[in-house]
């Protein structure tokens, strides 16, 4: 009996090492690639969660979700150590640079990237091959700017630029990236201080044409001001000289009126109605100076 425990106790720990062995465990965001001494690449690939799979086989993980990676000389960013790098200019200057990326891998072409990199996991394909290739990939696209450019104005062209070619290129190894960003530039002293100059110069243009475009609004206010002051001074003139044509004219109406009713009998007869009785003491001709004949 004790014989037969033992039998039936070896059987099932032989058992529980061999579904133990057996057990496999995908993280979350991962895929697993199944690789047969035997019979080489499984086809099939093992989605996250536990699955049950020939001790014998040997699974690979590779991230199907996105994930962060720094090539930073900042340790708070993800680097163990100085991660940053130098990259050419156009105009000859090496600039050091951190670079931040995210990637993830097709979980389409996991088994092409399993046989391509020799069953390296994606952790260290990451750190080895990726790292390296974005230091180059990225020299390719900052060669074509000047480091003022890269520095300055074209700073949001360059990262688009760096990121269009390093994603075409990782496209071809099944690595899906999906964005690419200089986090720093960093300059030596004398490049800085030509920055700083231009900088300033270009602030004091902005200024100038500030202050023009102020000068010539002023002016133009002015401008409009006097124009208005002489259209109301014109105003004010030609109405006043219509009040005085339309008096003169008024007058001259008046007067031909007055003059068409001073008749003889008529200017005789008010003559009359002011004498006094009293007949003038000198006398020039025989003419007198009130006509009564016709009264």
């Amino acid at each position: 009996m004790k014989k037969i425990l033992g039998i039936t106790g070896g059987v099932l720990i032989v058992l529980a090492l061999i579904i133990g062995k057996s057990l496999e465990k995908i993280p979350a965001g991962y895929v697993g690639v199944i690789y047969s001494p035997s019979g080489g690449i499984k086809e099939k690939t093992l989605s996250q969660g536990w699955h049950f799979v020939n001790p014998l086989y040997k699974i690979t993980e590779y991230t199907i979700s996105t994930e962060q990676a720094y090539l930073s000389r900042d340790t708070k960013e993800g680097s163990i150590e100085d991660d940053s790098f130098f990259v050419p200019t156009s105009d000859g200057k090496m600039v050091n640079v951190d670079l931040e990326y995210s990637y993830r891998f097709d979980p389409d072409k996991v088994t092409m990237v399993f046989t391509k990199f020799r069953g390296k996991t994606g952790d260290v394909i990451q750190k080895t091959f990726m790292r390296g290739k974005i230091k180059t990939w990225a020299s390719e696209v900052t060669s074509k700017f000047n480091v003022l450019d890269i520095y300055g104005s074209q700073r949001t062209r360059l990262n688009t630029l760096a990121y269009e070619h390093i994603r075409d290129e990782f496209k071809k190894y099944g690595i899906i990236i999906e964005s690419v960003n200089f986090s720093r530039i960093g300059l030596d002293l004398a490049t800085e201080k030509a920055i700083q100059s231009r900088v300033n110069a270009q602030q004091e243009l902005e200024k100038q044409k500030i202050e023009k475009a102020k000068a010539i609004i002023e002016a133009e206010r002015k401008a409009i001001e006097e124009e208005g002051k002489r259209k109301v001074l014109l105003i004010q003139a030609k109405a006043e000289a219509e009040s005085i044509t339309l008096k003169a004219r008024a007058i001259a109406e008046s007067n031909e009126k007055i003059s068409k009713s001073l008749t003889k009998e008529l200017v005789n007869y008010e003559a009359i109605k002011k004498w006094d009785g009293k007949l003038p003491q000198v006398t020039g001709d025989s003419t007198p100076l009130i006509d009564i004949k016709g009264l």
